[in-house]
């Protein structure tokens, strides 16, 4: 079930990358909205936005990766929950990754912009890979943390760095505004999809340690029953 709601998402997704880059009207207005909010323009907010340009691009992701798989695995003291957050990390990134290569959308022209800080990105527009990479970290620590009082501060932290990602794309003059909406609708559908496959599969999850001891305790005591007889 949990995999014909992801499929589902994956075509709605690519279906609105079709539409959006399809239609010169829509990127018209699309690109006035990118001139609007790079002309908001501040040492600051340049600061932030270049700052997550580096972070969440795709070299040092792959490093916030292995960083945040390593602190799970030790903080949970299970490979299990390492290899669960690599999981909810990796794989709705590399989907809109897909979507991103199956689209190729041209990114915003550059040269319109009243304040531009980068060199134009070479790669495809739809969906925006640092917002999906921004979305699939802060999901992977809603779908993973236990309790309901650290889960919920977890989706406000996820929520404020999605949106604060998708907001420097469009300041950065990287994305228009559907290559984030595409991102942050494919990317926690993905990622609660795949933590409730992962919680629930036997195949891949391993038994607690709890039901492994109290196993060995019935296999113990059962030894001894027999002898006794």
């Amino acid at each position: 079930m949990f995999w014909l709601i992801a499929g589902a998402m994956f075509a709605a997704i690519e279906a609105l990358g079709l539409i959006v880059s399809g239609d010169s009207s829509i990127t018209a207005a699309e690109t006035n909205a990118v001139v609007a909010v790079n002309g908001f323009h501040a040492p600051v907010l340049d600061a932030i936005a270049l700052t997550i340009d580096v972070v969440f691009g795709p070299r040092f992701a792959v490093l916030v990766t292995v960083l945040a798989v390593v602190v799970a695995g030790l903080i949970g003291r299970s490979w299990w929950t390492a290899l669960r957050i690599a999981i909810l990390i990796a794989i709705p990134w590399a989907a809109a990754d897909i979507i991103k290569v199956i689209i190729q959308r041209p990114r915003p022209d550059m040269t319109l912009l009243a304040h531009p800080l980068l060199v134009e990105p070479t790669s495809f527009s739809y969906p925006s890979g640092h917002t999906a990479f921004a979305t699939a970290l802060g999901m992977s620590a809603v779908v993973t943390l236990a309790g309901w009082r650290y889960r919920a501060a977890a989706v406000v932290v996820a929520t404020v760095v999605a949106l604060t990602t998708a907001w420097s794309r469009m300041y950065l003059g990287a994305h228009y505004p559907s290559d984030m909406l595409g991102s942050l609708l494919l990317v926690p559908v993905w990622s609660l999809c795949l933590g409730m496959i992962t919680r629930n599969s036997r195949l891949l999850q391993p038994r607690p340690r709890e039901e492994e001891v109290a196993a060995r305790d019935r296999v113990a005591h059962s030894g001894m029953t027999t002898e006794d007889s």
